[in-house]
């Protein structure tokens, strides 16, 4: 018999469907190849499983047109694996709802076989090669993050003046953001393969990462002339940095995102408070 609240659970099954199958159709549009093949499949298949939960409901469900956009705005920003890793997560939560409904209507066993299974393997099969350009520029992120984050503590207690700590970041970050690129396309320029050259690509998106997180860190101090005040807007600056990264290294490796953010915030934190001890005893013994 069909219970009010078995239909009100297939209803929301219906409104998933439906969703996904905007949100894959979309991404098939944007992609290309072998991907855009992927997607269209997945796409037709949701739309075939919308059509047999409704069997059961007898109503139309309009899709959540604001979760088609988000998930947009993520594969744009994030790549495409990023989003296929969510729409996974997605469906790995509906795994208790799927099998409270199976016990009480053991004929949809099928399709909710096909919708885990089926889903997932062509989720397997789906190749981002953004993916590896992202993922560099997040490296970058985390780089700065970790060695500069630190240093502007040191240096804003051993300097005490906005403008000479803002300088000394920006010196600090572009000789290593140098240091790193000569050493990188010097490895290029002595093996010149496929895999060197990939590399090279990669690091130059890890560079424009790396100096863009650089100069967000430091223009609090040009912008203020309170060192406390600009190095308050630094910290604040670099938790959000650090939840943009853990976000993203969360879902695409499977990570547990606050297991993430917490081990990435104590590594920032004893950096930026060694540098800070070192700062006080550098203005100390220097009497500065």
């Amino acid at each position: 018999m069909m219970t009010d609240n078995i239909k009100s659970s297939i209803l929301k099954f219906q409104k998933k469907e439906i969703t996904e199958h905007f949100v894959y159709k979309s991404l098939s549009k944007k992609s290309k190849g072998r991907n855009a093949i992927i997607l269209k499949r997945i796409s037709e298949d949701e739309l075939r499983h919308y059509n047999e939960w409704k069997k059961y409901t007898q109503r139309e469900v309009e899709p959540k047109h604001l979760n088609v956009t988000k998930y947009l705005f993520f594969y744009y920003v994030f790549g495409l694996t990023f989003v296929m890793k969510i729409l996974e997560g997605n469906e790995k939560k509906s795994q208790d709802a799927y099998n409270k409904i199976l016990e009480k209507i053991p004929s949809i066993s099928d399709l909710i076989s096909d919708e885990v299974e089926h889903e997932n393997m062509l989720i397997e099969m789906i190749d981002d090669q953004r993916l590896k350009h992202i993922s560099s520029m997040i490296q970058g992120l985390n780089d700065a993050l970790i060695g500069l984050a630190g240093q502007m503590a040191g240096f804003t207690f051993a300097l005490q003046n906005t403008q000479l700590i803002g300088f000394a970041g920006l010196i600090s970050g572009f000789a290593q953001f140098l240091s790193n690129s000569a050493s990188e396309i010097e490895i290029y320029f002595s093996q010149k393969t496929v895999e060197n050259r990939a590399s090279l690509i990669s690091s130059l998106h890890m560079g424009v990462s790396y100096i863009v997180t650089v100069i967000v860190l430091i223009i609090p101090y040009f912008i203020f002339s309170n060192y406390y005040l600009a190095l308050s807007l630094n910290i604040s600056i670099t938790l959000i940095i650090i939840g943009f990264f853990t976000f993203f290294v969360s879902v695409v490796k499977d990570i547990s995102l606050r297991e993430m953010f917490i081990a990435m915030f104590t590594v920032s934190f004893c950096v930026s408070i060694i540098s800070f001890i070192i700062g006080w005893l550098t203005k100390a013994f220097l009497k500065l």
